[in-house]
């Protein structure tokens, strides 16, 4: 995974990518986000009780790369928190991650985020992807 994402960092050859950020919880609404390699960009939040609203655009290879260097800093294909089951109502934050054939999955607590400075820099850099879209 490493090497794949760092070939994709530098812009060399046909890497595939796929980025997926998600918090969505059944009941309580979340976000989910995805990127490819070729800057396609989706986002998808829900409130409690709300309907899903999903924004779509495509971004420029400088920000796919700005994204995939976060994954570098962060080894963001290495699980780092112990199994545990979620509390009550509370949602897991997963980051899938598809490059150059090798696949990854991690999670951690959404309550924990913030103390984790992992998986909340990716959710946040993705999300200011929403706003920039090259249209």
């Amino acid at each position: 995974m490493e090497a794949a994402l760092r070939e994709a960092a530098a812009g060399q050859g046909s890497v595939s990518l796929l980025v997926t950020y998600s918090d969505m919880h059944g009941l309580w609404g979340g976000v989910t986000m995805t990127l490819t390699g070729a800057g396609e960009y989706e986002r998808t939040s829900r409130e409690p009780g709300g309907p899903a609203v999903a924004v779509q655009h495509r971004v420029d290879g400088a920000r796919v790369a700005a994204i995939v260097r976060l994954l570098l800093e962060i080894e963001a294909w290495e699980r780092r928190v112990a199994e545990q089951p979620p509390l009550p109502d509370e949602s897991r934050a997963t980051l899938t991650l598809r490059c150059g054939g090798a696949e990854s999955s991690i999670w951690e607590r959404y309550n924990d985020l913030a103390e984790n400075r992992r998986l909340v820099r990716v959710r946040d850099a993705l999300a200011g992807l929403a706003a920039e879209g090259d249209a």
